[in-house]
Parts: structure tokens; C-alpha cells; sequence
């Protein structure tokens, strides 16, 4: 599919950079700026997923255990122990996936800019670089001694991911081919996990790299769900949402089409990651290929209905909550991992939750969380502060 003009559905919006991971703005700061409001919207509900809604949903299963249906939604916020899939192991994920589609409304633009030769590669590895350093931050105290410090981090794998496709992107332009070389990636995944090792965590081809090669303490003790073979396959994640980013931008199809067109590449990529499971387990845990093709799937239906309801049937008033997390996703997930933030919710809210029966105190203090962060980045969104790498 060849890339075409921004479709009708972008919207203008002056000002502002995304969110989390998106790469530069799409114009200058002379232009009138345009975005996609689905896109923000959907980022914003990934973040929420980690920073309180995840809560939210435990704390909601054990005030009322009465409730299988609200056992199962709080059951889809744990990550699977290995094999399987559930929602909370799609979080990062889906921000890898987020980032390959707006790579299809920024880069190719900048690449026509004066010097983007080299400008261009040259932002996207400094913010890999920063968000190495933060991912290092968010894992601990910097003491830069390999026996106590872990260098990879979920920050890590999505900045080196976006920038190595990225650069992939800049290099081939066409999105057929694209697409192939996501696809000969996780083809060479898959040859390696299935005649290198095992699908065990002490035995998989991953465990053995990372142990050889990748400094540092591991997160998983013999592995490292981040580790230098998950990089690899997140990189064929974020350009399978580069090429969802090229079919919303095709205008020589009407909106609808273009929305079926991702949705039922998305559900093929789904079933087809299914299928494959009997043979070839979905494991997050080492980004199995058919773990990516599941990832990115899920992350094609979720793209289409978004831009379904928001930018083609134009009901956006209920996303605006959402699309105020998602411009500042980077921000709220920093500021939640290093700041004890659940202490100044308490501190402002104890008046509030003595009213109330002690059992529902922890509900209270879990609703409060998430409205507290929420207007914090309201505020922030009003003065028109993004935070980007």
C-alpha cells in the first residue's frame, strides 16, 4: 500500500508534541498543526491500564468477590506467569505498536526538511538514549555497577525499537516492503526460539543471549523480558503499526474502507497467532513471534474501532478524558513510577475516605488516585505542557 495525504478524518489541533513515544511533531511550528484524535485517545487508555485503572480493578475484585464478572476483569490485569495472553501483557506492547503508526505522519514528512538526512536518524537515537537513561532510573538507584544495576527496562525496548524502525523506514519508504521485512523478522524469531533452546524460561534461546550478552543483573534472573532478542521482535511490533499508520493515510479509499482494511488485517493477524499457538506458544515474556503477531493484531482492531468512533463517526467527547492522559503519557508514567504519588493522594483524600465504611476506603483511595493524576494532566493540558522524549 503507497503512501497517500492525510486523510480527512485528522482533525487540526495548534501546539503540542504527543505523548508518550510519538515521534517529532508533523510540521513545523509555522504550520497548523494536525493529529490523529484516536491515536491520543488510545494511547491515553494504554497508560491508564498502568497507572490506576489496574488497581482499580484488583481493588474492585476483592471489596466485591460476590462478583465472577469483576474476578475475571481483575484477572486480565495480572501478566501471564509464561505461556498465554492476557490484557496487562499488551500494555507496553501496544506503545511499541503506537509508535509505528504515527511514524507514518511524522517521519516521511520530516524527511523532506533541509539536512532530515541526517537530522532525522540523529532524533531518533538521542531519544533512544534518553529513554535508556530513564528506563535505568525507573528500575533503580544509578550506581552503574553491572552486579547491582539492570540496564534494560520497557522504556529501553521501545526507544532502540522505534529507532532501528524508524531508520528501517527511512531507508525502504515503500510499505509493501515494510511490511516483508516485519514479517522476515519474526520469521528469524521463529527459527531461532523453535531449533534454539526451548520455550522454557531457563532454556530459551533468549535466556541463553541474554546470559551471555547483555549487561547487567537480568529482571527475570536467567532472562530478561526486555532483553536483546525481545528488542529484535519489538522491532517488527512498531513496523506492523507503521504500516496500520500507511493505510490510515490512504486516501483513495474512503474512510470505511479504510477501516475495514485494518480491522480484518488485524483479525487475521490475531487468528493467525492463535492457530499457530498449538505449536508455537504466545509467550510475552520472550516476545515469541506469535506473541507479536497476537500484540499486533489486538493493536490493528483497537486502532480501527478507535478511528471508527472518533475520527469517522466524529463521537469524540467521551475519549477527551482519555486523550488528555495520552498527551502526556510519558509524564504520568514517569511521575508514578518515581514519586510516591499514592502517598499524596492519601494525604489529600483522608478526609474523604473517614466518611465512608473502612471497606470501601481502599476503593475510594483507588477511584481518588486516578482523578488526582487525571487533573494534574488536565492542568497540564490546559497551559499546553506536553512532556515527549
Amino acid at each position: 500500500m503507497k503512501d497517500a495525504a492525510t486523510p480527512d478524518s485528522l482533525q487540526p489541533l495548534p501546539d503540542a508534541s504527543v505523548g508518550l513515544f510519538r515521534p517529532e511533531n508533523e510540521t513545523s511550528s509555522s504550520e497548523p498543526q494536525r493529529r490523529l484524535q484516536s491515536l491520543d485517545a488510545l494511547r491515553g487508555l494504554d497508560m491508564l491500564c498502568i497507572v490506576g485503572l489496574d488497581a482499580l480493578a484488583r481493588i474492585l475484585a476483592q471489596t466485591f468477590p460476590e462478583q465472577p464478572s469483576l474476578q475475571t476483569f481483575s484477572e486480565q490485569f495480572g501478566h501471564k506467569a509464561w505461556e498465554g495472553l492476557a490484557l496487562y501483557d499488551l500494555v507496553f506492547p501496544l506503545f511499541v505498536f503506537i509508535a509505528g503508526v504515527s511514524m507514518a505522519f511524522s517521519l516521511l514528512k520530516k524527511s523532506g526538511e533541509r539536512g532530515a538526512w541526517w537530522k532525522t536518524p540523529l532524533h531518533l537515537y538521542k531519544r533512544a538514549i534518553v529513554l535508556i537513561l530513564l528506563g535505568c532510573l525507573v528500575n533503580g538507584s544509578l550506581s552503574w555497577d553491572p552486579q547491582t544495576m539492570r540496564f534494560t527496562s520497557v522504556l529501553g525496548l521501545i526507544g532502540i525499537s522505534c529507532a532501528v524502525s524508524g531508520t528501517i523506514v527511512l531507508l525502504v519508504r515503500k510499505t509493501a516492503a515494510i511490511a516483508a521485512i516485519s514479517l522476515a523478522i519474526l520469521g528469524g524469531i521463529a527459527y531461532l526460539q523453535y531449533n534454539f533452546g526451548d520455550f522454557t524460561p531457563q532454556g530459551s534461546i533468549n535466556a541463553i543471549i541474554d546470559r551471555s550478552w547483555l549487561p547487567g543483573i537480568l529482571h527475570g534472573g536467567i532472562y530478561d523480558p526486555e532483553g536483546l532478542l525481545c528488542i529484535v521482535s519489538a522491532i517488527a511490533l512498531a513496523l506492523l503499526g507503521y504500516t496500520a499508520g500507511t493505510a490510515l493515510r490512504y486516501k483513495e479509499c474512503t474512510p470505511l474502507m479504510r477501516f475495514g482494511f485494518i480491522f480484518l488485517c488485524g483479525a487475521a493477524l490475531l487468528s493467525i497467532s492463535l492457530v499457530a499457538a498449538e505449536y508455537y506458544p504466545i509467550i510475552k515474556r520472550i516476545w515469541t513471534a506469535t506473541f507479536v503477531l497476537a500484540a499486533g493484531g489486538i493493536g490493528m482492531l483497537l486502532l480501527s474501532l478507535f478511528h471508527l468512533v472518533i475520527d469517522i463517526w466524529n463521537l469524540r467527547a467521551w475519549s477527551f478524558p482519555l486523550k488528555v492522559i495520552g498527551m502526556n503519557a510519558l509524564f504520568a508514567y514517569i511521575l508514578t513510577s518515581l514519586i510516591d504519588f499514592g502517598a499524596l493522594n492519601e494525604r489529600i483524600f483522608f478526609g474523604f475516605a473517614g466518611l465512608m465504611a473502612p471497606d470501601y476506603a481502599p476503593l475510594f483511595f483507588s477511584a481518588s488516585y486516578i482523578l488526582l493524576l487525571w487533573l494534574l494532566l488536565f492542568g497540564m493540558y490546559r497551559q499546553r505542557i506536553f512532556i515527549k522524549a
